[in-house]
């Protein structure tokens, strides 16, 4: 059976999560946290040898990088829906994947210079606290948010989904980042501005099995208002953990 390593405070971990819950297919998820169980030697040795999550280990074949993870589903279970058989269709997809990585993937910067220093009691950290402690971006983070945000929201203007008609990998990947910072989640992004990412957020909510995946959005809460240090992300880590794993004892076998 596939099994995924992460934790669902992960965003590339949620895109492989909910690829795979949406399209029912059986798995076995393992906590794996990013700091600690990653890190270990054997983690390094015989799953991934850059330390990070996620990685799945499907019958023997081991791979990273969630892009990667998730083309790779597609194409051996044939979801040609999310990971279009066409050519130019699937380039779409795959301009903004490649795009992803160093533009939507930069406005985590918000929700994690929010969240940590809260969950740390660290007030106003400066940007060495930050470097160290989360994930740092870019020197011009600001500038590349606004952009990739104004370029999403303008491709979001010309058709329903990031690539199309319908949604791909390039979708759940952008939700990750996007999702998580809506005010009525961990509230440190505002999409007033932004008619096409709005209309499509709430498209993306309605797909299947939304609810468990992101399970662990409603358990973090606000992110300005977090308390109790790592105690509170562990006990949310883990209680979003059993949603997931509640939803893949419903798929079929």
């Amino acid at each position: 059976m596939l099994r995924v390593y992460g934790v669902p405070n992960s965003q590339p971990v949620r895109a492989v999560v909910w690829t795979c819950l949406m399209k029912d297919l059986p798995f076995e998820f393992v906590m794996t946290s990013q700091n600690k169980d990653a890190k270990t030697p054997a983690f390094l040795a015989e799953v991934n040898p850059r330390g990070t999550i996620p990685a799945i280990d499907d019958d023997g074949f081991v791979l990273w990088e969630s892009h990667a993870i998730l083309i790779y589903l597609c194409e051996k279970h044939g979801w040609e829906d999310l990971w279009p058989g066409d050519l130019e269709a699937r380039a779409r997809v795959n301009q903004y994947l490649h795009f992803h990585h160093r533009n939507t993937r930069e406005i985590v910067i918000q929700w994690s210079r929010t969240l940590w220093p809260s969950v740390f009691g660290v007030e106003n950290p400066d940007a060495g606290w930050i470097k160290r402690n989360t994930f740092p971006g870019m020197e011009n983070n600001a500038q590349v948010v606004s952009q990739a945000l104004q370029i999403i929201d303008d491709m979001l203007s010309r058709s329903p989904y990031l690539a199309g008609d319908h949604p791909t990998i390039a979708d759940i990947c952008a939700y990750e980042e996007l999702g998580q910072n809506q005010p009525k989640y961990a509230n440190c992004t505002s999409y007033d501005s932004y008619t096409g990412i709005a209309r499509w957020l709430t498209d993306m909510e309605a797909l299947p099995a939304h609810k468990p995946a992101h399970a662990i959005w409603e358990l973090i809460g606000d992110v300005n208002t977090v308390s109790g240090g790592m105690a509170t992300i562990a006990a949310a880590n883990k209680q979003a953990a059993k949603e997931i794993r509640a939803a893949i004892s419903g798929v079929p076998v």
